[in-house]
């Protein structure tokens, strides 16, 4: 479908109602006494109430259920007064690599006279298609087992998939075997009597996507962000030295986007936060070294999981060409090399991290 239209009709109760849902009750919108000494005479109805209008045709119309809306851009060409109908309508002006714009306008169905006009752009986005791990849990007491924190994360799912009943998976906000541990405070109640051969810390905050230099709340943006991070990798590395058994090994998971040439600017603290990664691994190999525990760093690329199945076709056709196989790796094919890690018995690799991106070039 690439066009579509609908009416609405809207009175003065729509304006009271937009107000309690806004909390905009400027006396314009909502007060007659008010409006009828301006040049309207009568209440105007909220310009954001015609941006709610453009919403509901990209997400009921164009492109419908599937939409992200990535931007908006109005002319309020003039005063919608009600009681009157409106007619919304939208053209999809063009589409490329998974990315559209519709053109837009909102007129008056009986006079004709135009209100607004402008245009939209949007994605699509992706039905989760990985399934939650199907495994038995361990049992409370006894096992040995491999603790994988963000277990409902792409990455944490495909891991305890492959590690079976061996996994312990454990997510802030829980899901079909998983245990719910809001922080790593917490941890030590998901493990219980249990002995850990390995943590694997697949678990971060969502990126940022602000500049350092315009946040408005910095202390609080750098606490989630960067220390919150830390902290949680160190309170994992304090678990895996009490319940660890002999030679646990902890995993921390880093990233291409902290390394000259491919850092993400656009989540600037994001990509500072897992700069943390290399350094903290080669301190804590030394601090439990003398336990006889190991760490290891893990860096990958572009994995097509998690938070980058919302890139663009365009971007993700970008990352692929960077990587020699020509392709982005699975969560399933990250995973298996997770596996091969922790599957390595020697103490030599502690402190060291692994870059396992296929060769991608910068």
């Amino acid at each position: 479908m690439t066009e579509a239209s609908f009416e609405v009709e809207v009175t003065p109760d729509s304006a009271i109602e937009f107000a309690r849902v806004s909390g905009d009750w400027n006396p314009l919108h909502t007060d007659p006494a008010h409006a009828a000494t301006t040049a309207y005479r009568r209440p105007v109805l909220h310009g954001a109430f015609s941006a709610g209008l453009v919403s509901r045709m990209a997400g009921m119309y164009l492109p419908g259920k599937d939409c992200l809306l990535h931007s908006v851009d109005l002319k309020f060409v003039a005063p919608i007064v009600p009681p009157t109908t409106l007619r919304v309508t939208g053209r999809v002006a063009g589409e490329r690599h998974g990315v559209g714009r519709v053109d837009v306008a909102i007129t008056d169905v009986a006079s004709g006279a135009r209100y607004v006009t402008g245009a939209y752009e949007f994605g699509h986005h992706v039905h989760g298609t990985e399934a939650g791990p199907t495994r038995p849990a361990p049992s409370a007491t006894g096992d040995r087992v491999v603790l994988v924190t963000g277990g409902s994360g792409g990455l944490g799912r495909a891991l305890l998939a492959r590690l079976g009943a061996r996994g312990l998976g454990v997510s802030r906000t829980g899901g079909e075997g998983l245990f719910v541990a809001p922080s790593s405070r917490t941890l030590i109640e998901a493990v219980g009597d249990r002995r850990l051969d390995a943590i694997v810390h697949c678990a971060w905050p969502a990126p940022d996507n602000q500049r350092l230099v315009a946040l408005d709340d910095l202390e609080r943006a750098v606490e989630h962000h960067v220390s919150g991070p830390l902290v949680e990798m160190i309170r994992l590395a304090r678990l895996l030295k009490e319940r660890g058994s002999p030679g646990a090994q902890l995993v921390l998971i880093g990233s291409t986007a902290a390394t000259p040439g491919r850092h993400n600017y656009r989540m600037p603290l994001y990509t500072l936060a897992k700069t943390l990664v290399p350094e903290l691994v080669r301190i804590l190999a030394v601090e439990l070294g003398a336990s006889g525990h190991r760490v290891t760093g893990v860096v990958f690329d572009v994995i097509e999981t998690g938070m980058n199945q919302r890139l663009s076709a365009a971007a993700k056709v970008a990352h692929a060409d960077r990587s020699p196989a020509g392709k982005l790796p699975s969560a399933d094919e990250a995973a298996t090399q997770l596996e091969w890690i922790l599957a390595a018995p020697g103490w030599l690799a502690s402190g060291a991290t692994v870059t396992l991106s296929g060769g991608a070039l910068p």
